[in-house]
């Protein structure tokens, strides 16, 4: 016998207000879960259809699935009707954390958040020890032109503080007169933001807007593109006037500006990882390539599956931080960058530098990491 489950209309006028009504145009034809990558890799863990068609019927969605969702969006860039699918899974995260039926790791990291301002292990204190040595103005006590926001992950992590070092030295080669907020800076929210915990989101960000106001600065550039986005998308919402990017629109407009000059030979071979939050989220994709075409010596092969078809590495919508069983995503990645035959994986974002790796190192590939900084700030023209 086939038990009959009530249509909850309540439920779908709520889910409709929270998602600004993102299922209507799903007509169930299936495309987003046959090519959801983590559904591909591990079958019938992820089914975005299912989500997508509860919200519909206002049907509770609270299975551990919903979390498995890295809301990379390649489910909504092969949607024939463009159906917003992770505003949806958000939806319905809000709704589970609303009722505390989120994943007991998220609670941890929502209370070191509140606590301390990071999600990861580390003391706020501590956010500018990378800087040592370097010069940068403290922009929390003196007027800067440009912020540049430095991120939880990249001030903690001994690999990803060499990208921050990296950009700072290649801003300080250009002039550009940019301070960080050391250890006022806090986190940007974009876990809170894809956990659904909106009542702190919009604590966590007028506390920053706030922040940020006080520097002066005309201009915020990021390392992570999820600050970019949580800048850029989610911020002016609540109230941010000041103009964000990512560090790589930055690069790009003052290479074409000739503000920085490229001319010695890095002789390599390199494939673009286009990560989830700079691609399909913010639409950028032929800037990190026309910044490596401009370093000599450089040649880059794509991979075939590249810019908004790129795979994602895994850590996006908050899986960063959970230990999720079954084939990674970044190992089948660093596979296919290794088909190429390049020599050097190229990934513009911190969570994909950690994954990528970590996967090389499990994988047992003879394949470098970097951050597209890193080899600007190699190839770079100074002064005597």
């Amino acid at each position: 016998m086939i038990k009959a489950k009530l249509v909850d209309v309540e439920l779908i006028e709520k889910l409709a207000q929270l998602t600004s009504g993102a299922a209507d145009y799903c007509y169930q034809c299936g495309t987003c879960t046959g090519s959801c990558p983590f559904n591909l890799l591990n079958p019938q863990t992820v089914n975005p259809r299912k989500i997508v068609r509860s919200a519909q019927l206002g049907l509770i969605y609270d299975d551990g699935s919903l979390w498995y969702c890295s809301t990379c969006g390649l489910c909504e860039a092969k949607c024939p009707w463009s159906v917003k699918i992770t505003e949806v899974v958000r939806g319905y995260r809000q709704l589970a954390t609303e009722e505390r039926k989120l994943p007991h790791k998220f609670e941890e990291i929502l209370w070191m958040i509140y606590e301390d301002g990071t999600a990861f292990p580390g003391s706020s204190i501590e956010r500018a020890a990378w800087t040592e040595g370097l010069n940068i103005k403290d922009a929390s006590k003196q007027k800067v032109k440009v912020l540049l926001y430095v991120g939880c992950a990249v001030s903690f992590d001994k690999r990803l503080q060499k990208i921050a070092r990296s950009l700072a030295s290649v801003l300080s080669t250009a002039g550009v007169d940019f301070g960080i907020l050391g250890k006022e800076e806090r986190c940007c929210g974009d876990l809170v933001y894809n956990i659904g915990e909106e009542a702190f989101l919009e604590e966590l960000a007028v506390q920053n807007i706030e922040r940020f106001n006080k520097t002066g600065a005309e201009a915020i550039i990021t390392i992570s593109p999820h600050s970019a986005h949580m800048f850029k998308k989610v911020y002016p919402r609540y109230g941010l006037k000041i103009l964000a990017s990512h560090y790589i629109e930055f690069l790009h407009d003052l290479i074409e500006r000739e503000r920085i000059k490229m001319d010695k030979a890095v002789d390599d071979e390199v494939t673009v990882h286009d990560p989830c939050y700079l691609g399909r989220h913010l639409k950028i994709y032929e800037q990190p390539r026309k910044i490596l075409s401009s370093i000599p010596g450089l040649k880059i092969l794509e991979m075939n599956e590249a810019k908004e078809n790129a795979v994602c590495c895994g850590s996006g919508g908050g899986r960063h931080f959970l230990d999720i069983h079954g084939d990674r995503l970044s190992h089948y990645r660093v596979m296919q960058a290794a088909q190429t035959g390049a020599k050097t994986l190229v990934a513009p974002c911190p969570f994909c530098i950690q994954n990528f790796e970590d996967s090389v190192k499990t994988k047992k590939l003879s394949l470098n990491i970097k951050d597209v900084v890193e080899l600007v700030n190699q190839s770079l023209r100074r002064s005597a």
